[in-house]
């Protein structure tokens, strides 16, 4: 089976002076995504010690030119009353979006909150997790890409630590960003409901006894339990903030002890960055960031369906005419790139050379970070079926799903492939519903992979939907032309009808 990878490796590395602040890894993060699809982008925050006033922070860099501060839990109103929101810095208070309580989405910076508790009109209901996401994903339909939203999605009495109980946190699923929040106030002082909430849960995951001082490796082990990680979606990038450097004694106020717990932190395959964050004269500054930024699998998958020979259409290979400025292979390599995916195996057969050229120039241009494995169905004609065997074969053995899609979908929707990454359940096959009928992509949890890669004829992935109609879970989707496949000359002039039109494009 010959097989041909191509792929660009990062390395870990800082920023110059090592000066990489929050606010400056999140619009990275907002740049990267701006290149592919407009959407708000939301960064929740868990965890204890300063989650209220970190998202308050980062309403007030103005990263976006719409903030939306937000709660799906309870959050006390911006400068009210001591205890029950922290305090504004002078220059805070400056900003009127703060000052802004709708029980909607506002329409400019502002902050959306439920309703207010009986007898505190300082403390607010939170927002509940699907209408958040349902709004989230309809402004991403819209193509609003104007707008950043702060979600505190954890409650922690205000403590600097806290660990989770079997409810929380709660999470929206449409979250790009999650901080992990770790107060350092608490170190050196004993494990107790005063400096933790839920001290009890806290002492399980550590082994740290009641009474005991809370140390650096207590907050490492909290990390390895695992409890901060649930809840998380697959698709948001996690970033461990530890808030309140400005409590340490002096002796660990210093570069080398932030690098050196800034190493052990990034050694966890989940988290992406690490900050050290702290007070200075009323104002939160962040005194040392540390990113990863090397290529590592991603979560999710594609095997990319390019080997047939296009018979219904007649002489010429589909997926080498053109649309618009290029191929139409290229365009649905495009618009899957433009998703969340960064594994992708592509199977080629008929005119494989001329295929893969095609595919490799649209690689180059909207994702050379991305890993792209070819490979080669020497059996194409015997059906679909051989080719999504063969791709599975070749799929990165520690994702958690794939998507299987037909290389003849140039309109396939980079925001139905993100729905379905946020609704992915292990052991399920998400399958989208458009118009009442069932589309591809399928996102099929890697349990499944034997099967697939047992598969035979021209069936495809409707012989295993058939055997394990209990593990489908339909999505719905409004966006009728994910759903386009081009298999005749009359599809053709549908899709360069649509194209001219203006149909949805990738970004470059």
């Amino acid at each position: 089976m010959p097989v041909v990878s191509w792929k660009q490796s990062w390395h870990i590395k800082e920023m110059e002076n090592n000066t990489l602040t929050l606010d400056a890894y999140v619009r990275s993060l907002i740049r990267d995504r701006e290149r592919h699809y407009a959407s708000p982008f939301v960064v929740s925050a868990v965890g204890g010690g300063g989650k209220t006033s970190t998202l308050i922070h980062l309403f007030d860099t103005s990263i976006r030119s719409r903030s939306i501060l937000t709660t799906t839990t309870a959050l006390g109103v911006p400068g009210a009353a001591a205890g029950v929101a922290p305090p504004l810095s002078k220059k805070q208070q400056m900003n009127p979006g703060l000052t802004r309580i709708s029980l909607t989405p506002p329409p400019d910076s502002g902050v959306w909150l439920g309703t207010a508790f009986a007898g505190n009109p300082d403390k607010r209901r939170g927002i509940d997790r699907n209408e958040l996401d349902g709004w989230v994903r309809e402004q991403r339909e819209k193509a609003v890409g104007d707008t950043i939203v702060l979600c505190e999605a954890d409650g922690s009495k205000r403590k600097p630590l806290k660990a989770h109980a079997a409810h929380e946190p709660v999470i929206p699923k449409t979250t790009d960003l999650t901080l992990i929040l770790l107060g350092m106030s608490a170190l050196g002082k004993p494990l107790d409901e005063d400096t933790v909430h839920r001290s009890r849960l806290f002492s399980q995951a550590t082994g740290l006894e009641p009474g005991q001082p809370i140390g650096v490796s207590h907050l490492i082990d909290l990390l390895r339990s695992g409890l901060f990680f649930k809840g998380i979606p697959p698709t948001s990038k996690i970033a461990v903030v530890f808030n309140q450097v400005d409590c340490l004694e002096e002796s660990k106020r210093t570069l080398a002890f932030y690098i050196e717990l800034a190493e052990q932190i990034l050694e966890f395959a989940r988290v992406d960055a690490v900050f050290f964050k702290g007070l200075d004269q009323d104002e939160q500054k962040t005194c040392y960031g540390l990113s990863k930024r090397r290529a590592s699998t991603a979560p999710f998958s594609a095997v990319l369906l390019a080997a047939g020979k296009s018979e219904r259409m007649g002489e010429p290979n589909k997926l080498l005419l053109p649309l618009g400025n290029q191929p139409l292979i290229a365009r649905t390599v495009s618009r899957v790139l433009s998703s969340d995916v960064r594994d992708l195996v592509v199977v080629l057969g008929f005119e494989e050379e001329r295929v893969k050229e095609a595919i490799e120039g649209a690689i180059r241009e909207l994702r050379p970070e991305s890993s792209v494995t070819f490979v080669t169905n020497d059996r194409y004609q015997e059906g679909q079926g051989s080719s999504v065997a063969m791709g599975t074969r070749s799929l990165a053995t520690d994702n958690l799903a794939s998507f299987y899609v037909p290389g003849d979908q140039p309109f396939v929707s980079p925001l139905l492939m993100r729905q379905l990454m946020e609704e992915f359940e292990a052991g399920k096959m998400m399958i989208p519903l458009i118009g009442g009928k069932r589309s591809s992509p399928v996102l099929v949890s890697r349990v499944f992979y034997p099967d697939m890669a047992s598969l035979t004829g021209d069936q495809g992935g409707r012989q295993l939907f058939q055997n394990h109609p209990e593990a489908l879970v339909e999505i719905p989707f409004r966006d009728h032309l994910a759903a386009f496949d081009l298999d005749t000359p009359q599809d053709y002039q549908e899709a360069l009808r649509l194209d001219a039109r203006g149909a949805p494009k990738e970004r470059s």
